[in-house]
């Protein structure tokens, strides 16, 4: 089916560092799911998707907010405009082998041979990309932003309290006073909106000051923070 959910996406590479983007899916199924993806990865890869699915497509943990699966590289597509990567979900735990050698390639015998003449995809994201398109000139002006990956829920409610809309989702840019938040949801410049760090203590009311769709075709919601500030452990790099 035809579902737009935030995810994130972490690949392992051969010195044991890992990498992790922020994306949102193309489509999915009960056993796998396709998504754009900057990082250039082969067939048989192994990556580890954190993905809010519906639970009746999970295999198990169906009371967690987040599903984590590891799951292998089954297609690509290297369009330079929306390159573009089709997963099998794996299992709550690796392949065999996978532990000690994180960089290994899992295929099948009637998958193609590694082409070495594949084009290569796009540079990834630096450590601090530029404000995106349409961005406030308060936000430009305003405190040091970082490039991390965090998890939030974000809640829209009415003056009752009534819950209207709800998702997981995932910040790729933040600052003291702000963040750069992945959405599959309508939102409308203005909206005020309930931001809640998953696992952690942060919390917040935040004003949509902006809806952009980036480069990368993903939509962002461009949030002020209204009742406090992040603390410095959220900023922290990893």
């Amino acid at each position: 089916m035809g579902l737009a959910l935030p995810m994130r996406v972490q690949g392992f590479e051969a010195d044991g560092s890992t990498w992790e983007e922020a994306t949102t899916t193309d489509d999915i199924s009960e056993g796998g799911c396709s998504f754009p993806v900057s990082r250039k990865v082969e067939l048989g890869q192994v990556l580890l998707l954190v993905i809010p699915l519906p639970k009746r497509l999970r295999q198990y943990d169906p009371n967690e907010s987040a599903y984590r699966v590891y799951a292998l590289v089954r297609g690509l597509v290297y369009r330079p405009d929306h390159p573009r990567v089709g997963v099998m979900f794996f299992g709550k735990y690796p392949p065999r082998g996978f532990e000690e050698q994180p960089t290994l390639r899992y295929r099948l015998p009637s998958d193609p041979p590694p082409n070495p003449d594949a084009p290569d995809w796009p540079a990834p994201d630096g450590p601090a990309p530029p404000p995106a398109p349409g961005a406030t000139a308060s936000e430009r002006r305003s405190s040091a932003r970082y490039h991390r990956l965090v998890d939030f829920t974000l809640q829209q409610v009415d003056e009752w309290g009534t819950v209207l809309q709800e998702e997981l989702t995932v910040a790729d840019n933040l600052a003291k006073g702000g963040a750069h938040v992945l959405t599959s949801l309508e939102f409308m410049k203005g909206d005020v909106v309930l931001l809640r760090q998953a696992g952690g203590d942060f919390d917040t009311r935040a004003e949509v000051r902006e809806v952009v769709r980036g480069e990368d075709g993903l939509r962002r919601l461009h949030l002020k923070f209204l009742d406090r500030e992040a603390p410095d452990g959220l900023l922290r790099p990893l």
